[in-house]
């Protein structure tokens, strides 16, 4: 029987797309690439902040105020926050089927302090060796079935 190939792989699936395999390793790297983006965003909105808060003299700030302040200062912000955490989600979904697990385990990141917890956690954990229901190894899609 000849072997089937699996679905190229692309940064649209593993950002996107929640079915497949990711190991280790590409799972840190999405993850770092997403923190680089979000960082490089809230740095240009706390640096357009900053004047405004160390010409009033006032060294008591609430934390609401500031993100307040943020979020009117850069409006796209709230949105590149929302769509960073659907790449997170994504990614989890997909590590924890390298795993052997549901990728519903991902809704988790909805919860308090688990949204914290699960992607450490989840990027620690070993790929399952060999092929498993979700693809035929790690950093893979799924094969489709012949019919």
């Amino acid at each position: 029987m000849p072997e089937q190939k699996s679905p190229r792989t692309s940064l649209l699936w593993l950002f996107f797309n929640p079915f497949g395999r990711i190991s280790r390793e590409p799972y840190w790297l999405a993850f770092g690439l997403i923190w680089c983006v979000l960082f490089i965003a809230l740095n240009t909105t706390i640096g357009s902040l900053s004047p405004s808060y160390t010409s009033s003299g006032s060294t008591e700030v609430a934390l609401a105020q500031i993100y307040q302040d943020m979020l009117m200062t850069n409006p796209l912000l709230y949105p590149l926050m929302l769509f960073t955490n659907f790449m997170v989600l994504m990614l989890v979904a997909k590590r924890l089927q390298d795993r052997g697990i549901t990728g519903f385990v991902a809704l988790t990141l909805f919860l308090p302090f688990l949204n914290l917890l699960v992607p450490f956690i989840v990027g620690f954990l070993k790929s399952e060796s060999g092929p498993n229901k979700y693809g035929p190894y790690s950093n893979s899609r799924p094969m489709r079935r012949k019919k």
